[in-house]
């Protein structure tokens, strides 16, 4: 199964990063989970207002001296929008791996900005109507294969590392690549985040 080779690369990936750890630590080494909120929609779509969907995963970082840092992460990331002229909604999930670039500008504050590979993993729309008072009928319909299996997109934002303990941060996505395989579609995805990481 797709999402399940993807889950797998990530379990590697952490499982690395984490091993180099104890080695590290001395060196400014970092690593934690991480959760955060999306606000996401797409551009140059008329009618679609954002959703407010959950993103989690886990982070890893090295703080090379007072001024710069790196850190990646691997993150599943719930995305999509609705309709304001139907009650219809679309998901699109992601698993996401940034690198990023942090500029320290005083104390933990840090500005970072970086280049994000995004595979998707889920694509549905879902419309929800009232037939009468007895209930309502739900269609929906898969639209992974009809979408670009690939994002790349640039993060930038701000974020305050709290000593050693956590971190808190707001980002936005640019995508680079439309969703719909339809040429004629131009809509991109616009996701903004907060997040929150616990560092050890």
């Amino acid at each position: 199964m797709q999402i399940a080779k993807y889950l797998r690369m990530v379990v590697v990936a952490v499982g690395m990063a984490a091993g180099m750890y104890g080695t590290a630590q001395a060196q400014g080494f970092y690593w934690g989970p991480r959760v955060g909120l999306n606000i996401s929609t797409v551009t140059k779509t008329t009618y679609a207002k954002a959703r407010a969907r959950a993103s989690f995963g886990l982070m890893a970082g090295y703080k090379i001296n007072d001024l710069i840092g790196l850190q990646a992460e691997a993150l599943y990331s719930l995305q999509g929008y609705q309709m304001t002229n139907s009650p219809e909604k679309y998901s699109y999930n992601y698993i996401k791996i940034p690198v990023l670039a942090k500029l320290y500008l005083i104390g933990g504050l840090n500005i970072e900005a970086g280049v994000s590979f995004n595979w998707l993993v889920r694509a549905q729309s879902k419309e929800v109507n009232v037939i009468n008072e007895s209930g309502t009928v739900v269609t929906s319909q898969d639209l992974l294969g009809s979408s670009k299996p690939f994002d790349l997109s640039i993060p930038v934002g701000l974020n305050c590392q709290f000593s050693r303990l956590f971190d808190i941060g707001v980002r936005y996505d640019i995508s680079t690549v439309r969703i719909p395989d339809e040429r004629k579609n131009h809509a991109k995805n616009g996701n903004w985040s907060i997040n929150l990481g616990l560092r050890f």
